[in-house]
């Protein structure tokens, strides 16, 4: 899923591109400066360099022989991502001599590379917390310099995490923002690769039908652009989306049209990946001899080429064949090699897998205690992800005291400027009597000159001390962001917690009230999400936040929108953390009471939404022209959570509220504007 490495030799030829192209007075100037034409030799030498060199030899042959800190930056950054997969303690150091380097440049595009690349390697070392501080500094570097590609990037790596460790929620939204970036920029080759992603968190999340749309949707759009790699990787997936809902036959259909293509490349890892399909296919179809003979051939190809994710799938296809075959030692023994792959990756979903199918396999062989061992090892690695949370709240807890420490230090830090400045006056004075006694009396003269001096040692001192505020106040500002965003996660954490609740709730009273609370968390998550990543860390640009919990409860609640047509009339306003919560509490229920109850069948309507500021007043309208109000609506209404959460925030901001059938349900909601000190 993340993107592949580029090879030293394509990186070599687009240099060598890139001279040849060059009008004829550039070569002349080249000649002039002996620094590149050294660096243009020494470039050639190493795109001839035999096939014995490999390519990283060649890149640090590179950078023995330059000073060019820009040429030194994509040494390191190539060798960076290199390492990603094999050695992710060496990515990390050649990431951060890279950024290192990058800042020397005083370049944003280099340092979010840099950066993207060390999140990217602290993910494969299995460091979530490192990842994502680094791949979300990538993120504001590129924010700063308007490289949307470059952020639809970072912003996959990100969904790619979450993805790894089955937080599948984050995962779906961080890919829906790419994709949105993605479809911005127009590239549809990366639109493919998003649509592609998706449907590998939907496979996750076991919705196949979804899974199979995204991956149809991908390799459509592959298809238009003659992209044939992408073409075998979308055949992949949808026969292996197929697989996991049960139609073995389709997905052998799409693993030999994935074969026949990577046949006519060439590709020799594409094809055993097609094979390792065809196997999985062939021993769910009851062919267990076809999908030996595969398996035999391909095993060795894919450990020749260190591919674990084919390997990880010849081991689980050769243990289920061997199941059926009632060679239950045959399986165990790859069923064990396939766990110890999962562990050497530190993949927690396969090798949750691994332990589930170890102990049926212990179980059919009788060895019943063995079984409950693995057994508990599988349910407790299922567990330990969501556990994992545990830290996150220990984090958070930190970054709060540690932010109370930064409060008491300025504090005191601005008491002593007080002093420092009412004592810099006082010295002011002195000195200007000193300056006038000296007329009449020469002694003084040494005086008012001893005066001077330590007036200016004092406002050396002063500017010192405003120094540290000003430090201070700037680590206060990324503390109180990094709180912002560690509840973001905290409050989309709480929302993902719920939704997997919901798939175990079958009373339908229950799981609505589920749903509902999951959409008011989610309206608070979008408050700090939005905190986040604004420079001002007080208010909320209120136009965007309506758009976002209005397009969250439509998704939630499945709706389509040219059935119900949304219409907006909002003013460009800002509040305040306080007034903001309360306020997007009370629209998320009152349009989720639309969505719900005024288009019975999810009939045709229209819903719209006022948000005025009129003579110090907000006015916020939520029309629809749906059924309107029951008899006997406001008696019932009263019992309602809802009813009562709504008159609870209005009566804390003193607003006032008025509910009217006209055509359909209107409401009307006056608040004062809250005056901040």
């Amino acid at each position: 899923m993340k993107d592949k490495t580029t090879s030293l030799g394509n990186k070599i030829s687009c240099y060598l591109v890139f001279f040849c192209k060059m009008p004829d007075t550039w070569y002349f100037n080249l000649y002039r400066n002996m620094r590149y034409q050294f660096l243009f030799l020494l470039l050639l030498v190493a795109c001839c360099t035999n096939a014995q060199q490999s390519e990283t030899d060649s890149l640090l042959h590179i950078l023995k022989k330059t000073r060019e800190d820009t040429v030194r930056f994509e040494c390191y950054h190539s060798l960076s991502r290199y390492h990603w997969e094999t050695n992710p303690d060496t990515s990390i150091y050649f990431g951060q001599l890279a950024y290192d380097v990058s800042r020397k440049l005083k370049d944003n595009t280099k340092k979010g590379l840099a950066c993207k690349s060390l999140g990217i390697a602290y993910d494969y070392k299995g460091n979530l917390d490192s990842c994502l501080y680094y791949l979300q500094t990538a993120l504001s570097l590129f924010k700063k310099e308007n490289q949307y590609d470059k952020q639809a990037s970072v912003i996959n790596d990100i969904a790619i995490a979450y993805y790894y460790r089955g937080n599948y929620e984050l995962a779906l939204r961080n890919h829906l923002y790419a994709l949105e970036l993605r479809q911005k920029i127009g590239d549809k080759k990366y639109i493919s690769v998003s649509y592609n992603n998706l449907g590998l968190v939907y496979r996750a999340k076991k919705d196949y039908p979804k899974a199979i749309y995204y991956y149809q949707n991908s390799l459509k759009i592959k298809q238009e652009i003659n992209d044939e790699q992408g073409m075998i990787d979308a055949y992949i997936n949808i026969g292996s989306a197929f697989q996991s809902s049960g139609k073995s036959d389709s997905n052998y259909y799409y693993a030999q049209k994935a074969y026949v293509l990577a046949q006519k490349n060439n590709d020799k890892s594409d094809m055993i990946a097609s094979e390792s399909n065809m196997a999985v296919a062939l021993v769910m179809m009851n062919r267990p001899a076809e999908a030996l003979v595969i398996l035999k051939r391909i095993e060795k190809s894919a450990s020749e080429e260190n591919n674990s994710n084919v390997l990880k799938t010849i081991y689980e296809t050769y243990g289920d064949l061997y199941i059926q075959e009632r060679q239950y030692k045959n399986a165990l023994h790859y069923f064990e090699k396939g766990l110890e792959l999962a562990i050497s990756k530190q993949r927690k979903e396969p090798m949750e897998l691994f332990y589930r199918k170890i102990a049926k396999t212990h179980y059919l062989l009788g060895d019943y205690k063995v079984a409950y061992e693995q057994f508990e090892k599988s349910r407790t690695l299922s567990d330990s992800m969501f556990n994992e949370e545990n830290n996150r709240q220990m984090n958070e807890l930190s970054a709060v005291y540690e932010s109370g420490e930064k409060e008491k230090k300025i504090l005191q830090l601005n008491a002593e400027k007080l002093v420092a400045n009412n004592e810099s006056t006082r010295r002011k004075k002195e000195r200007n009597y000193l300056i006038v006694l000296s007329l009449l009396l020469l002694g003084f003269a040494v005086l008012a000159y001893r005066a001077f001096s330590t007036n200016k040692k004092k406002n050396e001192l002063l500017n010192e001390k405003n120094r540290l505020i000003e430090k201070a106040l700037q680590e206060k500002e990324f503390l109180m962001r990094e709180i912002h965003h560690r509840v973001k996660n905290n409050l989309q954490m709480v929302s993902s917690l719920l939704s997997l609740q919901s798939n175990y709730i079958k009373d339908e009273t229950a799981l609505e009230a589920v749903n509902d609370s999951r959409n008011r968390v989610h309206s608070m998550s979008l408050i700090h999400q939005s905190l986040y990543g604004e420079e001002d860390l007080s208010t909320i640009e209120i136009k965007e936040y309506v758009q976002k919990l209005v397009d969250n409860l439509y998704q939630s609640y499945t709706i389509n929108p040219d059935k119900i047509r949304l219409i907006t009339d909002i003013d460009a306003l800002k509040l305040d953390v306080d007034s903001i919560i309360p306020i997007g509490l009370i629209l998320n229920e009152l349009i989720t009471n639309c969505l719900k109850y005024a288009f019975p069948n999810q009939a045709n309507g229209m819903i719209k939404v006022i948000f005025k500021e009129m003579n110090g007043q907000i006015k916020l309208s939520v029309y629809d022209n749906g059924i309107g109000l029951p008899e006997n609506f406001m008696n019932e209404q009263k019992k309602t959570f809802g009813h009562k959460m709504i008159h609870a925030f209005l009566k804390k901001l003193n607003g006032r509220i008025n509910i009217y059938s006209e055509d359909g349900t209107k409401v009307d909601i006056e608040i004062p504007i809250q005056k901040t000190v």
